[in-house]
This record gives C-alpha cells, structure tokens and sequence, in this order.
C-alpha cells in the first residue's frame, strides 16, 4: 500500500501523544490539539535572559546546559515581561521523533497582534523554530523564547505562545501542484468573497506560492499602530481590554487623486496590525504558511505568526515593523502564502477559530471591538 506522507493531522498528533512521540508535561489540555497543529504553553519554569544563545549542533548542547552563560535569573508566573527584555520558558511538551520525522514551529496568531515574538529552541538545533533531525531523529527539550516588542505582558501558563506542525515529508506545493489545485477549487478571493481565477493576476509565482498584497485604500481605517504605554498585557483576557489604551487607528493616506493611490506611513521603529487585501481559503486537505519575501523587495518585518490551519477563510494579519520610514503602497506585495499537503483530511479550523472569517484588520482575541 502506498504510504501517504505530509502534515500530521488531530489524528496523528493523538497517535503522537500516545506513543510517548510527543511527551505532555504540565500545562498541556486536551484542547490544545488543532486540526493540523499542537499548541504549546510553559510549565511555568521561565528565565530572564541577559543574553540568548542558540545551541551548537556541533556541541550537541542542551539549552537547559546554556542557562548559566545566559544569566538567567528565575521569573514566576504573574510577573510583567518588560518590553525589551528576553525570557526562556520551558515548553509544556518534549519531543522523541524517530528518524524520518521532523517538525517546524509558528508564533501563536494572538501573541503576533500583540507584538509578543515568540520563537523556540530545541536541543542541539541552532535553528529557531525548528525540530528538524529528519536524519538521525530528535529526542530532547523544547523552550520559548519570549520577547516583548511593544506592550508589557503578564506571563501566564494558561495561554499558549506556540505551536508545532509535523511531517514526514516535504510537501509544499509545486508550481504544478497549485496549477491542480486551481482547476480544482478556488483559494484566493477578493474582499467581496469573488474568488481570483488562475491567470487573472499576477499573484501566482513560479514555485507554487501565492502572493499576498497589503489593503490601503485611500482614507480608509486600514489597521491600528500600537500605542507606548506601561500597562500590560493580561493574555487570559477575552474581548474585554480596551483598546483605545494600546492602539491607535491607522488611515490610509493618498499622494493622488487615483483610487488605488494609498498607502500606509509605517514609521521607524513603530509597531502596524495591517491586513492582506486578499481572502485566503484553505481546504482540510492541506495548510499554508505566510512566509517573508525577498529582501531585496523591501527591508521590513511582515509578520511574527503565519500558520493557518485547514478551514481558514479569510484575509491574513500583517505585523508589520521597519527599522527605517517606510511606505507601503495598496496592493503592494508583502509576503507569500505557501502551502502544504495534509497527511490525512484534518477538521475544520473555521469550527472554532478565533480570526477565520476576519476581513478588516482585527485585534487580539484579549480586546473589546474598536
């Protein structure tokens, strides 16, 4: 029987639990199962960092082994992590992947729009994000690597930070690949769901990725510019902080009289929650990636979360940084959706996602509506 390889499904990640593959520690729900993805919190053993160091894969390190060059200092859950600062919290699961296996990690999509960049670290990986020994296997620790960007944020262990996707092979999409996919159904859609059609535009690369462009019509409220404050963060919170205390509204401006003549000011140093001008559906049948572009396109940061899972519709949240002045122009490429094939159908994300359906730019699942 052929053997169908991809990304681990619910299903898989069960099996996964139940062969001890992925070993829960405290802080793990039941709940934390997605449709193709397993959220990750903190057992509540969390460090402040003076320095952050990647393990030497050369060395073998532990991350755990790195503590003491790191000056890490105990922090205890309910603590503010100050903005600037860098904190290691241990991941409520580890790993033991047989040869063959790997995995590949993504920010939660709520600590993206809060500006809290999240990455992790695996023992004997100098890579971020990455549980990637698909030669040899990985058996070893899993850490967070915590830092706020614009707002202080209370640490929780009842929140998660992350999450790991799993394969067992590489299948990202080909050109030929999305050409299929396109004959078959329609995953790319204007904001008034009327989908794109292969060859209308020139959204569709040549490596099997799809372009994604930022929404700036002229004098509109496109996305909201993060505020400085001192009050933090409480992440446990549902639709109840203010967000007229952390954010203020981005309108798009306009240098024509031409109605595609907008465009967004993103100032240095300064924090943007933008949106894509396209609607992206994915089937149970594969996932997508937001992914950086080119540099040579732009020198700036698009995003600190990208994962969706299968049954998304909707546009994609943009945050969005630059170390310069930056002008972004209405329907300007900012980044690429890359997509994957499942190992098995997986549920559907639309059934309890926070963000599937958005349009507008929307705010963290913590704030009350604008």
């Amino acid at each position: 029987m052929h053997k169908i390889s991809g990304v681990f499904s619910k299903a898989d990640f069960e099996r996964l639990i139940c062969s001890r593959r992925i070993k829960t520690l405290k802080g793990f729900k039941e709940d934390h199962l997605n449709p193709a993805s397993l959220d990750i919190t903190t057992t509540g053993e969390v460090f402040r960092i003076n320095r952050l160091l990647q393990p030497s894969q050369l060395e073998n390190e532990t991350v755990r082994s790195l503590l003491s060059k790191m000056e890490a200092d105990q922090v205890h859950v309910g603590s503010v992590m100050e903005v600037g600062a860098t904190y290691l919290a241990k991941a409520s699961i580890d790993i033991n992947f047989p040869p063959g296996m790997y995995g590949y990690l993504n920010a939660k999509s709520s600590c993206g729009r809060n500006f809290l960049f999240v990455r992790s670290l695996a023992d004997g990986i100098h890579e971020f994000d990455s549980v990637d020994r698909r030669n040899h296997g990985y058996t070893g620790e899993l850490w967070l690597v915590i830092q706020p960007l614009a707002f202080p944020v209370i640490l929780s262990d009842k929140e998660c930070y992350n999450q790991l996707r799993v394969f067992d092979a590489d299948t990202r999409f080909s050109k030929t690949d999305l050409e299929q996919l396109l004959c078959e159904r329609d995953i790319l859609y204007r904001r008034n769901q009327e989908p794109y059609k292969q060859g209308e535009l020139s959204l569709f690369t040549n490596d099997g990725s799809v372009l994604c462009t930022l929404d700036a019509l002229p004098k509109k409220h496109v996305g909201y510019k993060a505020k400085s404050t001192n009050v933090p963060i409480d992440l446990t919170k549902r639709k109840s902080l203010n967000p007229h205390d952390f954010f203020d509204p981005v309108i798009a401006e306009s240098f024509g009289e031409g109605k595609y003549d907008g465009f967004v000011h993103v100032e240095a140093g300064h924090h943007y929650l933008l949106a894509t001008n396209e609607m992206l559906k994915i089937s149970v049948d594969y996932t997508a990636e937001l992914t950086a572009l080119d540099p040579r396109l732009g020198f700036f940061f698009t995003h600190f979360a990208g994962f969706f899972d299968p049954g998304f519709f909707g546009t994609g949240t943009l945050e969005v940084f630059a170390p310069h002045n930056t002008f972004l122009r209405h329907k300007q490429p900012l980044a690429r959706f890359v997509f994957e094939k499942m190992k098995n159908k997986a549920p559907s994300y639309a059934d309890n996602g926070n963000y599937s359906g958005q349009i507008e730019t929307q705010l963290p699942k913590q704030f009350a509506d604008w």
